[in-house]
């Protein structure tokens, strides 16, 4: 199923509060869109408020701008800043942190490869009990980097750096 939606309101300077064609409303923080290169024109709030849905309700866009932001992104955000999905910054986070490729990510999951370039890639949202699964592989996985984290705190803690 395509998301669409059916209308939309600008909350300046980086709020979109819009209802879905399911009749369903949200309303997501888009500053991080306006961040990136090509959105540059949204940081004014006079034109950022002069946002619509485009023609077929797949996104919002800004006329007289090439400017747009599409409807599953918008989906994906509000999930994200509802509590109900682990953020893709987060994901990407871990794999690196671990240094997982999309391959050793999938096998460490359980999930496809293909799964995995969609959460990277904040194509889809990522389920919250993926969030923790992520979490969890990371405890059990590197116990020898976390011991040694631990120890040396605890060292520090009280006072005297501990020696290797």
């Amino acid at each position: 199923m395509k998301l669409k939606i059916s209308r939309v309101e600008a909350l300046p300077p980086a709020r979109l509060r819009f209802k879905w064609a399911n009749r369903n409303y949200s309303e997501v923080d888009v500053s991080e869109y306006l961040k990136s290169p090509g959105h540059e024109r949204l940081r004014d709030p006079a034109f950022f408020a002069r946002a619509q849905v485009e023609e077929w309700g797949h996104g919002v866009e800004w006329p007289g701008a090439d400017v747009g932001i599409p409807a599953e992104a918008l989906y994906r955000l509000s999930r994200e800043q509802a509590g109900d999905a682990f953020p893709t910054a987060d994901f990407n986070a871990w794999m690196k942190r671990n240094a997982l490729s999309l391959t050793t990510a999938a096998n460490a999951l359980h999930l496809t490869r293909r799964t995995i370039i969609y959460y990277s890639t904040g194509a889809k949202p990522i389920p919250a009990y993926i969030g923790l699964a992520c979490k969890g592989w990371e405890v059990t996985h590197r116990p020898r980097a976390n011991a040694a984290r631990t120890a040396k705190q605890h060292a520090v803690r009280r006072g005297r750096p501990r020696s290797r």
